[in-house]
């Protein structure tokens, strides 16, 4: 079977002013947790920064309109992983090619996995948590509750009924006892 595309003109591959807002917008919201994430990877904070670009240049060059901010972010995350195992197979393909020696050097893969002192650390570090946590004041609590979703000030005001002067005063008082 034969796939035929139909034929672009040059302007339908650029983005509109509306689509190039939305990858700003998409490129300031994710460019953070895409490097932690490819950082993770085991890639260096310049090799991180080369496929953030390439998978933002990719978004660019792309359909416009082709679905929801959701998707979008899972399809960067999707191209800019495989962007990753592309330069890492080209790494191990270029250092195999050179070597030259009888020993080679294996970079270690870092296990993510806290070691057990860790564990410990954390373990203790939660129930202290836990502990300031339980004597905030309930509107503190659903303060630092519905922060810690993502809400605004302006939205947590509306949602318990305060002024948004007293969501910060609860705030200000919550995260002090926690901390």
């Amino acid at each position: 079977m034969i796939f035929s595309y139909p034929d672009k003109s040059p302007s339908s591959d650029e983005a509109g002013p509306q689509d190039r807002r939305r990858i700003i917008e998409l490129y300031n919201d994710i460019r953070p947790a895409l490097n932690a994430y490819l950082c993770r990877r085991g890639l260096s904070h310049d090799h991180s920064e080369d496929i953030i670009q390439e998978t933002f240049l990719r978004l660019v060059r792309r359909t416009p309109d082709e679905g929801t901010d959701d998707r979008l972010r899972v399809w960067v995350f999707r191209v800019a992983h495989n962007l990753s195992v592309d330069l890492h197979r080209s790494e191990r393909r270029w250092s195999r090619g050179n070597e030259t020696g009888r020993y080679t050097v294996v970079p270690e893969l870092v296990d993510p996995a806290p070691s057990p002192e860790e564990m410990i650390l954390l373990i203790e570090r939660l129930a202290r948590f836990r502990a300031a946590f339980a004597e905030l004041t309930p509107k503190q609590r659903e303060c630092l509750l519905l922060r810690s979703k993502g809400l605004r000030y302006r939205d947590i005001a509306v949602a318990l009924g305060v002024s948004v002067q007293r969501v910060g005063e609860l705030m200000q008082r919550a995260i002090s006892l926690v901390r």
